[in-house]
């Protein structure tokens, strides 16, 4: 049966195994906004150190705002890892896959990938070039849109091609505001719904984690799991 294990490493930074691939997701990034949390030198010498986040396959990034996306600390990962593919919506690399079409599509031998460009959350970021990702292995589905603007038209359009998906890993709001919980029961009807992009609990000034742990409830699916804490493994299948 097939499943994807998703390992956290800070804000909506991730290592997904699904099968023998290893993907990276919004993984790597390191400057403080005010109200989140990111990888402290500290947590880089942990990432660095831990086997979930070892040889990566593949390493995405939906956008390149800095709570998302260093750099500095990619490059270091690529001259580690040097096999590792490297992928996002900006030239930053020598060597990487940008995605610049609407629509965009990647095979593997145990993966298929389809990108797709989705509006940023907030009017300020409309410019900014951002794509969300639907990963199929061996028929087990699992969205993730990235920042993109809760309840977005262009995401339902993009799900009402595909159907539903297995696991959604999702930004908070979706599940605090009303019209994203109600998105996720009409389009997405995930069997698994992975909640993050949430600040550990000494940088949670806005007071988010309580929040969203009061608006689980509120949630009609089967399996929701939020992820709190650094290097917090959960499995899905």
């Amino acid at each position: 049966m097939s499943s994807c294990q998703i390992t956290l490493s800070a804000n909506a930074g991730a290592a997904l195994h699904l099968g023998s691939v290893r993907l990276w997701a919004d993984a790597l990034h390191d400057k403080t906004v005010s109200g989140f949390s990111t990888l402290t030198s500290e947590l880089q010498a942990a990432v660095a150190a831990h086997p979930d986040f070892a040889d990566p396959n593949l390493i995405f990034y939906t956008h390149c705002h800095p709570d998302h996306f260093s750099q500095v600390l990619t490059q270091q990962a690529l001259t580690r890892w040097p096999f590792a593919e490297v992928i996002l919506p900006e030239r930053q690399f020598e060597e990487q896959l940008l995605l610049s079409r609407p629509r965009e599509q990647l095979f593997l031998p145990e993966l298929s990938i389809q990108f797709v460009r989705l509006p940023h959350e907030g009017e300020q970021y409309a410019d900014v070039a951002h794509y969300g990702c639907l990963l199929d292995q061996n028929g087990f589905r699992v969205l993730i849109p990235g920042d993109c603007a809760v309840a977005s038209p262009v995401l339902r359009e993009f799900l009402m091609e595909t159907g539903p998906v297995d696991l959604a890993l999702l930004d908070f709001p979706w599940i605090t505001l009303s019209k994203g919980r109600r998105f996720i029961e009409q389009f997405m009807q995930p069997r698994h719904l992975a909640v993050y992009h949430l600040p550990f609990a000494s940088d949670d000034i806005f007071g988010y984690r309580r929040a969203v742990t009061k608006a689980a409830e509120q949630v009609q699916v089967e399996d929701l799991r939020l992820f709190l804490e650094p290097f917090q493994c959960e499995n899905f299948g």
